[in-house]
């Protein structure tokens, strides 16, 4: 009988010591890290919706007629580059943050489309070149939004004078993607890294000047993170709210630009390999881009062959010619 009795109770403070070790190894599990998210196109933290809101570009004019444009400084990507007679013209990627007046909306160029296809997203503009319009026509996959034929998505400020006084909007151009049926498929722009520009072997620098010809020039003064643009010795601004064009990044492309056999337009190569610089952190570093087919995605590369990051915030992304003077500052000692 005391056998008996003594297995009983053996069993019973095993039961209860198995019981004890259930409760306090469920107690230790502890919840996981809540998942972060991150814009495609600034890397900056966003919701698990955010990236999936449509986004497209603008053909932005860049005169000093042009000036000051409206929405321009809510873009996250902006393409600056030449167009006729040197004169420079953006190409704007709004998705982050979405204005209610974008403009002056301007013609587009074929290096232009490549941009956009490069990003496979839709680009508002006011015709083209003979050139541009044409591969529009026959490439039904460009998501071309042309005010010549969508003229109810656009409208004429009166305040200025014609060519410089198109614009849209944002709701304007969402309105057209949705009626559409546009298939857009938002995709990471290049890689961001908090940390990668604080390397203190990279060389630092403060201010940016480039100089496209007699009758353009843009530069940059580096402070606490930003990069303030000015064109032709003036501070740039946004004449939607007043504020200053500042960047995070600013992406330099060299390449080659000729006159096409019109002797008019330009052509732009973005294929192949070059070179170039990234000024980020107040840090510049030598890269190499490189492009290997239309539509693919244009990389940015070290000298050690590696993949060159960004920094989270806006980007500028200059195309120049290498003939063109690039003067980058450096802190005195």
């Amino acid at each position: 009988m005391k056998k008996i009795f003594l297995i009983i109770f053996s069993l019973s403070v095993l039961l209860i010591g198995c019981q004890n070790k259930t409760i306090s190894s469920t107690d230790n599990i502890k919840e996981k890290p809540e998942e972060k998210y991150y814009s495609y196109y600034t890397g900056k933290e966003c919701t698990a919706d955010d990236n999936n809101k449509p986004s497209f570009m603008g053909m932005i004019g860049n005169s000093s007629q042009a000036r000051p444009q409206s929405g321009i400084s809510y873009a996250d990507i902006i393409y600056e580059t030449s167009a006729e007679g040197g004169i420079p013209r953006f190409i704007a990627l709004f998705h982050d943050n979405l204005p209610e007046v974008i403009g002056p909306i301007r013609s587009v160029r074929p290096y232009f489309i490549d941009i956009a296809e490069e990003l496979e997203l839709p680009f508002a503009h006011c015709g083209g070149s003979e050139d541009a319009l044409n591969r529009i026509s026959n490439d039904k996959n460009l998501m071309s939004i042309n005010e010549i034929s969508e003229g109810s998505y656009f409208w004429r400020d009166n305040k200025r004078k014609a060519p410089h006084n198109l614009y849209t909007s944002s709701e304007n151009i969402t309105k057209y993607i949705i009626s559409k049926n546009l298939e857009i498929k938002n995709k990471p722009f290049l890689s961001f890294n908090s940390e990668y520009y604080s390397n203190s072997e990279f060389t630092e620098a403060n201010n940016l000047s480039i100089t496209i010809n007699k009758g353009y020039n843009t530069s940059y003064n580096y402070k606490d993170g930003l990069y303030t643009k000015s064109m032709d010795g003036k501070i740039s601004i946004d004449a939607l709210n007043n504020n200053q064009l500042n960047f995070s990044n600013i992406v330099i492309q060299k390449t080659n630009i000729n006159l096409s056999s019109d002797n008019l337009h330009l052509n732009i190569d973005l294929l192949g390999k070059g070179e170039g610089y990234v000024l980020s952190g107040g840090k510049v570093i030598d890269v190499t881009w490189e492009k290997s087919a239309k539509g693919s995605r244009t990389i940015l590369y070290d000298k050690s062959g590696n993949k060159v990051p960004l920094s989270p915030g806006k980007t500028i992304w200059h195309i120049v010619d290498k003939k063109n003077d690039i003067s980058i500052g450096t802190p005195s000692k």
